[in-house]
């Protein structure tokens, strides 16, 4: 799908480094940290203090405990110690190859890190929209246009 799109593997493992911030809803990961999706490769202590954030339906956990308001290199050093919050961001890592090269230079370089990231936003924002699918361009970002 990311071929399709003029991005390759360097630009989907930069732009998954987005995850640096942010939260994720209990549901997204609960079945990681409580070991239901039958990943064995997660840090057992990273899985138990996770699950104290799952108690309820409104439970959330940041996806880098390290520094999870500041845009840096932590999520792949995460990825290395088999802390990643979702299953879905933990695959890039540990399969070998050329994503686990690029996961190990993230962690070690953070300005390659950011370098990738800025270079696949610009590519990911040269995809068009699906063809049919009605699109505005708004006078004031913030804000959608009012016809």
């Amino acid at each position: 799908m990311f071929s399709k799109l003029n991005l390759d593997a360097r630009d989907m493992t930069a732009l998954s480094g987005a995850h640096t911030v942010g939260m994720a809803s209990c549901d997204t990961y609960r079945d990681r940290v409580y070991g239901t999706d039958r990943d064995e490769e997660i840090d057992p202590y990273f899985a138990q203090t996770t699950q104290q954030t799952c108690q309820g339906p409104s439970g959330k956990a940041p996806f880098d405990v390290q520094t999870p308001m500041r845009f840096d290199n932590a999520y792949y050093k995460n990825l290395i110690a088999r802390r990643g919050l979702l299953s879905s961001d933990q695959t890039l890592y540990g399969g070998g190859g050329l994503q686990d090269s690029l996961v190990e230079m993230y962690s070690a370089e953070g300005e390659a890190f950011a370098r990738d990231f800025a270079k696949a936003m610009v590519k990911m924002g040269n995809v068009p929209p699906p063809q049919g699918m009605p699109v505005e361009v708004r006078l004031k970002c913030s804000m959608a246009n009012n016809y």
